[in-house]
């Protein structure tokens, strides 16, 4: 039996929908942002962070900033993991994201995103210290795990 290393990354499984595709029958490109922002989403939630509650306290967290390189387009039912993986530094959240095709993870997509949070006037501030820990200590524990099983 073969062990799989986890990766350091968290990762989300999608398919492709017919309402995605453009007239030439792939993935239209501005669909990829909100696969790799759903998977942001997602790992929101599985830290406990809910937008809800951010805004309940009047501040909010936005994107700046958001590269996205296409290097092979996906097609009508493809299966397809996003990658994510994020760090927080100083005042800002970098998250680097990857697709990839199932089940041969050919790479279709890189990504990477700068996060803001701001405060009630949206002027822009420090991590909520809260996300900031969450973060870290998933992250962390994804490459303990990788250096573990090396």
């Amino acid at each position: 039996m073969q062990f799989r290393p986890v990766s350091r990354f968290f990762e989300l499984e999608m398919s492709v929908r017919d309402c995605e595709l453009d007239q030439y029958g792939v993935v239209n490109n501005a669909v990829y942002a909100s696969y790799v922002q759903r998977a942001r989403d997602e790992l929101a939630a599985v830290l406990g962070v809910s937008a809800c509650t951010i805004a309940c306290t009047g501040n909010s967290m936005a994107v700046s900033e958001q590269n996205l390189k296409y290097l092979t387009p996906l097609k009508r039912g493809a299966k397809f993991v996003v990658k994510v993986a994020m760090q927080v530094k100083g005042a800002r959240i970098y998250a680097e994201q990857f697709i990839e095709t199932l089940p041969d993870h050919k790479l279709v997509l890189e990504a990477t995103a700068t996060i803001v949070c701001l405060n009630r006037e949206c002027r822009p501030i420090r991590v909520f210290p809260d996300v900031s820990s969450k973060l870290l200590d998933y992250f962390s524990r994804q490459e303990g795990q990788v250096r573990n099983q090396d």
